[in-house]
């Protein structure tokens, strides 16, 4: 048997993209999803400002609509009722799509692929026990780490607590009062209820590898000293790596790469899954042309760049300058322009507040 399209990897982006297909009218096409993993389970949790509509609103852990940033011992609190910020809950996107497959859809767990290759007619993928073969394939495997280069890393623990004792209507969305000798460094608390948390270490530098080891300690002292937490229980960990840069991106005919391996995030902050949601309904649109364009403009593209060589060669003031943009006059427009929803008015907003001697100077080098 020929599939139409095999769909690799089983995360965000191939099921987003499974989704959006089985939306589309008389879509009959034979479609197989293939994943490594054995069995679902809360393994990520995916957070963005609700600036548009979304389809999953029904898998969502909670929202807010007050967040706060701290540094220097200094706290701004903002509240915006207009755009939330919102999670959604991995397990329960995972089911919901499962749900919704319909019968040209199978999804195959438990299969390693060991290589891919293309013959005049089709693909050919290779797993353990068996070649599958394919008319199209879209890959959302997780791109091999390029160590030195420069990422969001992060390791974060959900927790319960025996007591009340989380804000659970406002996230703390970057805690700068932490050390900042390897990179740019900030804590993450989204609090799920008064007894259970999200808290994630995250670190905005070159990585040297990605071990959970490396994060441990640093989370621990941070809940217990700073946070003067004591008795508490692990529910679940997470651990990832988000690149902080373009790498080529090598679409062939036939073979598009989406999510991560096709640079679909934004460099500067990390938030993919409202862009995964967009380049899944761009290529549902346009499925027999393949004219597939990117949820990510040219104008986040270059500031992004820009803001990133900044980052790099600026390290030392780059919590003070996260701490300068977010200004609580300006809130909407930042949360805009950071959702990739700004207009000029709000890019003009923002840049008033960043260092601009230091950006004009990586502009033009």
């Amino acid at each position: 048997m020929i599939y139409d399209i095999a769909i690799i990897g089983a995360g965000c982006a191939g099921l987003s993209l499974a989704y959006q297909l089985t939306k589309k009218k008389n879509h009959n096409q034979k479609i197989i999803i293939l994943d490594n993993k054995q069995f679902f389970t809360k393994d990520r949790t995916w957070s963005f400002w609700k600036t548009n509509k979304h389809d999953f609103e029904d898998c969502l852990d909670k929202q807010w609509s007050r967040f706060n940033i701290k540094f220097n011992n200094k706290k701004k609190i903002f509240e915006s009722l207009k755009y939330p910020y919102q999670t959604i809950n991995s397990l329960k996107f995972y089911k919901k799509i499962q749900q919704s497959l319909t019968d040209n859809f199978e999804l195959k767990l438990n299969t390693k692929i060991k290589k891919i290759q293309q013959t005049s007619n089709y693909f050919e993928i290779f797993s353990k026990n068996e070649v599958i073969k394919s008319k199209f394939i879209f890959d959302s495997r997780v791109p091999k780490l390029n160590f030195k280069k420069l990422y969001q890393h992060f390791f974060g623990i959900e927790i319960q607590t025996d007591k009340d004792f989380f804000d659970s209507e406002e996230v703390s969305l970057m805690d700068f009062d932490c050390d900042q000798k390897h990179g740019v460094h900030f804590f993450y608390i989204l609090p799920f209820s008064k007894r259970k948390a999200l808290i994630e270490t995250t670190w905005l530098s070159k990585l040297n590898n990605l071990e959970k080891k490396k994060y441990v300690d640093e989370i621990k002292n941070y809940i217990e000293k700073k946070l003067k937490l004591k008795r508490y229980h692990i529910i679940r960990e997470e651990i990832g790596a988000i690149p902080m840069f373009r790498k080529k991106n090598e679409n062939k005919k036939g073979y598009i790469n989406i999510g991560l391996r096709g640079n679909i995030n934004r460099m500067s902050t990390g938030y993919t899954f409202p862009y995964i949601q967009k380049h899944s309904e761009f290529i549902a649109r346009s499925i027999k042309n393949f004219k597939i364009n990117s949820p990510i403009s040219q104008k986040y593209e270059f500031l992004d760049t820009l803001f990133i060589k900044v980052l790099q060669n600026n390290t030392k003031i780059m919590p003070s300058v996260f701490f300068k943009i977010f200004d609580e006059n300006n809130q909407d427009s930042v949360i805009r322009f950071l959702s990739s929803n700004s207009s000029f008015y709000d890019d003009l907003k923002v840049m008033s507040k960043i260092p601009k001697l230091i950006f004009l100077k990586q502009m033009f080098n």
